[in-house]
């Protein structure tokens, strides 16, 4: 069993380490080379898959641990968003919407709930206050997103192509930083609490934001 945990451990770390190495890659290789993009994103999506499963089966080694319960639900809210990733780039290639869609989605609604209410009750009982921020912020995020793939997959036909690669790029990216959220909590104890978990938010957003507008850019023709 400790062969079996170790294992498992080193095999989430790994995954982890590949992401960060991926995700960078695939944002460089935007717009620019495509080929490489979509190896790059592959890379990452699978080692994005395997974080989110390994990270899903450690906490029911500790589902009395706190830390390990909010981190079942970040990783939930990982595999659905890069799914919703993946999902983006088929439907604008002109795939049909999937109960899957919104198996997954349920999926998100429900982690996003339980979130909540676990940050209401942290809230209640007084004591450290970062973990019923980051409960409340990670979970109110979940909302947003459930309410968002519930209004896209029940009318995808509204939806034009770069609207679908806005959620594409949207997606990945949240993933992207999740995993090095990741990193710098496991990494960077040093610094404050805050710094660690909401760091890599505050400097990744802003790439989102200049990819989205990117995407929604103009064409100018020349001539």
């Amino acid at each position: 069993m400790e062969l079996l945990i170790r294992s498992l451990v080193f095999i989430h770390v790994l995954a982890g380490v590949i992401t960060l190495l991926a995700g960078p890659l695939a944002i460089y290789y935007n717009f620019k080379q495509p080929k490489q993009h979509r190896l790059a994103g592959k890379v990452f999506f699978y080692a994005m898959l395997v974080v989110a499963i390994s990270s899903i089966i450690t906490f029911f080694r500790h589902p009395e641990v706190l830390f390990y319960q909010f981190l079942l639900g970040i990783a939930l809210i990982v595999l659905a968003g890069t799914v919703r990733g993946v999902r983006a780039m088929m439907l604008m290639k002109g795939g049909k919407v999937l109960p899957f869609d919104f198996y997954y989605t349920i999926l998100l609604a429900v982690t996003s709930v339980v979130m909540l209410g676990k940050a209401a009750l942290l809230f209640s009982q007084g004591g450290n206050i970062a973990f019923p921020i980051l409960f409340t912020v990670f979970g109110g995020g979940a909302v947003y997103d459930s309410l968002k793939n519930l209004r896209i997959f029940r009318a995808p036909q509204q939806l034009a192509p770069t609207d679908w690669l806005q959620l594409h790029l949207g997606s990945m990216l949240g993933a992207f930083i999740a995993s090095t959220t990741a990193f710098t909590v496991n990494t960077a104890h040093y610094l404050p609490w805050f710094v660690q978990w909401f760091g890599p938010t505050v400097l990744l957003v802003p790439v989102i934001i200049y990819f989205e507008r990117k995407v929604k850019r103009p064409v100018v023709v020349a001539g």
